[in-house]
């Protein structure tokens, strides 16, 4: 029996011996890799030595120019923070470097030739 077939198999099993119960699907997001992290900063890396920016700071740079902001609520004030890449569907990271392409005017490297596969 293939692994899909035993999770649908565990699944109806489960709502037999559960029945009259509930149940919530809900699609999992396909989140960045990561290898398309590892991918962003060796672009970094380039930008850095074209712009002279340490890959750090471009880093928190762009987050701040392209993402939307989050807060959180410290003590009942609400503080503003910079956004995270680590949340971002693959192909919103895709549009990010994108972004960050448009903005540099340094192009991406080629996925295969900086050793990664393309996955966004």
């Amino acid at each position: 029996m293939e692994f899909a077939d035993m999770t649908k198999w565990r699944l109806k099993e489960h709502m037999k011996e559960h029945e009259g119960m509930e149940y919530d699907i809900i699609p999992r997001k396909k989140t960045r890799t990561l290898t398309q992290n590892a991918y962003y900063w060796v672009y970094l890396e380039i930008i850095e030595n074209d712009t002279g920016n340490t890959a750090s700071d471009l880093h928190e740079l762009f987050k701040r120019m392209f993402l939307p902001p989050r807060f959180v609520t410290y003590k009942g004030k609400e503080i503003k923070l910079p956004s995270t890449t680590t949340n971002l569907e693959k192909y919103q990271f895709g549009e990010y470097l994108d972004k960050i392409c448009a903005e540099t005017n340094v192009p991406l490297p080629d996925p295969q030739e900086a050793g990664y596969i393309s996955n966004y």
